[in-house]
């Protein structure tokens, strides 16, 4: 009987101590993930600059629409490389900037952030309304504003803080 109750002692002792280390070890990684979720929504944000910018400036040099924007990639030096084969029409509205597919996709600002890369969160969405006859685009991540887009003159406003 004694040797039964010292390893159910053992055993609920052991099971303490991982459990704790357990806690520990997630108590040091939320902080680690949720760093990379900003990093993430970072890259996105700076991304979605990066492919309406692109889009502008092709604009600039050929003045039509839609316009086609390539795959850039930073080499190693900073040397900045387009892939001619992978290109993707935009359409562009008469101040030159981005609205979404040259195609008239419905959900304008869902492609322009499909352009920029993967979603963020499955908890992110976008609307699509008018502002001054011009589409401006409002992105969400689990219903809090994260930022907008207007298609008036191509400004983009963050609504998250760190």
């Amino acid at each position: 009987m004694k040797v039964a109750r010292s390893g159910l002692l053992n055993f609920i002792t052991i099971g303490i101590l991982l459990a704790l280390v357990t806690m520990a070890y997630v108590n040091h990684m939320m902080p680690v993930l949720e760093e990379a979720e900003t990093v993430k929504k970072e890259a996105l944000l700076g991304n979605f600059q990066r492919i309406v910018m692109q889009a502008r400036a092709q604009w600039i040099s050929t003045k039509s629409s839609p316009v086609s924007i390539y795959e850039t990639q930073v080499g190693p030096s900073g040397r900045l490389s387009q892939n001619k084969h992978a290109a993707t029409s935009v359409a562009i509205n008469t101040k030159g900037w981005p609205v979404g597919s040259a195609k008239g996709s419905t959900k304008a600002c869902d492609y322009l952030l499909s352009l920029a890369g993967d979603e963020v969160g499955s908890e992110m969405h976008s609307e699509t309304r008018k502002q001054n006859g011009f589409l401006l685009c409002e992105y969400f991540i689990d219903e809090q504003p994260w930022f907008t887009y207007s298609a008036e003159n191509g400004a983009m406003r963050n609504h998250y803080s760190y």
